[in-house]
């Protein structure tokens, strides 16, 4: 996040990618709500999140719920969840039942 605030201070616009990258770095020291927080920046700036912003955002969510609302969200976004997405709702979960329903969505 410092690095985005630097390329926007030296007038150069981060990209999705970037986003992408600066989300999965928060997943590395467990910071879920700077990860969610960059989603919601990258989508007030209008730029478009792909499957990999939300399996990124996914893979920093500490719970369940958090992912399974992630998930909801880019499927309204018709944003197709991948095999890393569902992975990475599935070991967010706290509960089996959870993660079973995300294991029969999967086969769906």
């Amino acid at each position: 996040s410092a690095l985005l605030g630097v390329m926007l201070n030296a007038g150069l616009l981060p990209d999705v990618i970037t986003y992408n990258a600066a989300i999965s770095a928060c997943e590395n020291d467990l910071l879920w709500q700077h990860a969610l927080g960059l989603l919601k920046m990258l989508l007030q700036r209008g730029l478009i999140p792909n499957v990999i912003t939300y399996s990124a955002a996914i893979s920093a969510c500490e719970n369940g719920e958090r992912a399974l609302s992630l998930l909801e969200a880019m499927l309204k976004l018709d944003i197709l969840p991948n095999v890393v997405t569902y992975n990475a709702a599935i070991k967010a979960c706290e509960n089996g039942r959870q993660a079973l329903g995300l294991l029969e969505q999967m086969t769906e």
